[in-house]
């Protein structure tokens, strides 16, 4: 969710209870106040524009992903493609409702860059992982 632009700044005033639990937050993620202020803001922002897709933590980084499954909006699009670019055959090969694999469709739609850079991150991550494999039988003999 970076920019390349000049940061903007923006003062709020809040409630005594939400700086404390902010400051826990910060303190127990590591991240800075303002990171974390940006990043709930920009998710909540995207969370009302696209209200099945929800952000997770996963191994890579923090990702939008379909709100009641573990796919990852990259992995959905990924899958749209592998079945002729069909919302309703990749819906019946992930088990998803339609609706949902057509929330990270729109999703796609709106972040695309983004969604793209996952998409070749995780392939980057499987060819390593194919490669790592192919060394590990080589070892074997």
């Amino acid at each position: 969710m970076g920019h390349d632009e000049r940061r903007q700044s923006i003062a709020f005033r809040f409630e005594p209870g939400t700086v404390a639990h902010l400051r826990r937050r910060a303190g127990e993620t590591g991240a800075t106040q303002t990171a974390l202020v940006e990043r709930y803001v920009e998710e909540g922002l995207r969370q009302d524009e696209h209200p099945l897709i929800c952000f997770r933590e996963a191994a890579a980084g923090r990702r939008p992903a379909v709100v009641g499954s573990r796919l990852a909006v990259a992995d959905i699009v990924t899958t749209i493609r592998q079945n002729d670019n069909s919302v309703t055959e990749a819906a019946e090969y992930l088990e998803l409702p339609v609706e949902h694999v057509e929330a990270a469709l729109r999703y796609y739609a709106d972040y695309k860059e983004e969604v793209d850079a996952w998409i070749e991150h995780g392939l980057a991550a499987a060819e390593r992982e194919r490669e790592r494999w192919r060394r590990r039988q080589e070892a074997l003999g």
